[in-house]
């Protein structure tokens, strides 16, 4: 089921951007967000997730009887309640009291580092010590003695393992060079992560980091950055004007 990203200034307006893409869209995620650098806006403004089935799962769910709906949101409401619609929903939380630049511990969540050729292997195995994540491969990466998944399918039977031993899944993922990114990316997207981090090079020029950022996310919500080449650079905090939160350095973990 392709997801689609939706922006919208409250919940009411998230609910009706989701209903407009076909009577059997579901809202599976929902947060306030407040964007930073370049994407700033004023107040609170809200981001969600939608997909839409296909014609054999949407026929899958009406012989079952069970139509896939949009929750109720009702109208825009404080964080506390939109925190209850995505349990409800058995979605992430992922709210200020909860910061997207934070890794999820949660058993049986899937975190896809991503970056261009074998870039990801790195911060991805930090991340997963740190959470106590089981650790795979995915795209045009492989490492010896990781196990590697493709497509929703084995990205769901890792999440099925994560939660019977009580562990996150975080994935590296490889995307290739720079200019296989956007039809790379996809396949990253066919996982349905929880979070995405990527890998950005803090010696790289901005205009090209940033230019690679947003051919990703074309097809991927972005959650956070894991930033390398912090040390070897005068300008490290250019990576800031990304908009996106920084997750993890090589010189340390930004979490607690």
């Amino acid at each position: 089921m392709p997801t689609t990203l939706l922006r919208a200034r409250s919940l009411d307006e998230l609910k009706a951007k989701a209903m407009a893409l076909g009577p059997h869209a579901q809202l599976i995620s929902a947060e306030p967000v407040k964007a930073t650098g370049f994407r700033r806006l004023r107040g609170l403004r809200y981001e969600g997730l939608a997909v839409v089935p296909d014609l054999d799962d949407a026929e899958l769910a009406t012989d079952a009887g069970a139509r896939l709906t949009l929750p109720e949101l009702g109208p825009a409401s404080p964080q506390e309640d939109v925190g209850a619609i995505l349990q409800e929903l058995g979605a992430p939380v992922m709210l200020e009291d909860s910061p997207a630049s934070a890794p999820l511990r949660t058993p049986g969540s899937l975190t896809v580092v991503a970056a261009p050729h074998d870039a990801a292997l790195g911060p991805a195995m930090a991340l997963a010590e740190a959470v106590g994540a089981q650790l795979r491969t995915s795209g045009l990466l492989e490492a010896y003695n990781v196990p590697s998944l493709e497509g929703r399918r084995e990205a769901a039977a890792a999440r099925a393992e994560g939660t019977a031993l009580g562990q996150p899944i975080v994935v590296a993922f490889g995307l290739g060079r720079r200019g296989w990114t956007a039809t790379n990316a996809a396949g990253a997207e066919r996982l349905r992560a929880d979070q995405v981090w990527l890998v950005v090079d803090a010696r790289h020029k901005h205009a090209d980091t940033a230019t690679w950022v947003a051919a990703v996310q074309t097809r991927l919500v972005v959650h956070a950055l894991a930033v390398v080449g912090v040390a070897e650079t005068s300008s490290p905090g250019t990576v800031e004007r990304l908009g996106i939160p920084i997750g993890w350095t090589d010189q340390a973990p930004v979490w607690s």
